[in-house]
């Protein structure tokens, strides 16, 4: 069993080189020959994860001077967050992670929908804090069919079409949900364990590639599944 300095030493060579960015594709490239990526459908969501510090005074953390520099406090339903987000983007019909991005707690779920979104995103799927005109322009640029829930506004009323249209959109984009349930629940990531985005990214990217491995070992066939599937179709037609 290696020991901890030489886990760390690896960890830090894996950064350097930039592999920590590259280690998700590589699978998910050979899940995609599998036939566990379809690539119809991605949904996209973000999770709060706490820093592994305590909560220093709000400006030292605004200015960068607390020590996990990297670490911003957020708000959400009122309450005070201090860390990090994970911002991921899935396969709909699977729920396996494409692309997993880790920016301090304060950012701006929209601002990141480029750096998460894959450009073969098929239909978009994502709620109302991606519904911006930023995103939606973005989006059609790249002929990605966008399903991001409607955000009302006091000069913007939602009609009963909107809220029903929107409730059908958050059924598909809860499939997301497992994702962050597993990670919290059976991994325990609900705080990060270092200091600064890029090693956190690396502890992000690694979660994300055990849970594809986790989940495709539910699944060990999926093409043959769907095949299967086509042919029942057929025979009952």
């Amino acid at each position: 069993m290696p020991d901890e300095s030489t886990i760390c030493r690896f960890r830090q060579r894996l950064i350097d080189c930039g592999l920590h960015e590259q280690l998700l594709d590589l699978l998910n490239t050979q899940l995609e020959a599998r036939g566990y990526i379809v690539k119809r459908t991605t949904l996209v969501d973000a999770t709060l994860i706490q820093s592994s510090r305590k909560r220093p005074d709000a400006q030292a953390a605004r200015t960068g001077q607390a020590p996990d520099a990297d670490a911003r406090y957020t708000r959400k339903y009122s309450q005070s967050y201090y860390g990090y987000k994970a911002h991921v983007s899935s396969d709909g019909e699977h729920q396996l992670v494409r692309t997993a991005h880790i920016s301090a707690a304060n950012a701006n779920d929209a601002d990141l929908l480029p750096r998460v979104v894959p450009a073969d995103a098929g239909s978009l799927y994502a709620d109302k804090a991606y519904d911006t005109k930023v995103s939606h322009a973005w989006l059609r640029e790249r002929g990605i069919d966008s399903q991001i829930a409607k955000k009302g506004a006091h000069h913007i009323k939602l009609t009963e079409a909107d809220r029903a249209e929107n409730r059908r959109k958050s059924r598909v984009r809860g499939g997301i949900e497992r994702i962050f349930a597993h990670w919290k629940q059976w991994q325990h990531y609900r705080r990060v364990r270092y200091l600064g985005l890029a090693k956190n990214q690396l502890e992000l990217t690694l979660k994300a590639v055990a849970y594809n491995l986790e989940a495709a070992g539910r699944d060990p066939d999926p093409a043959e599944r769907m095949r299967n599937q086509g042919r029942t179709g057929a025979m009952d037609q």
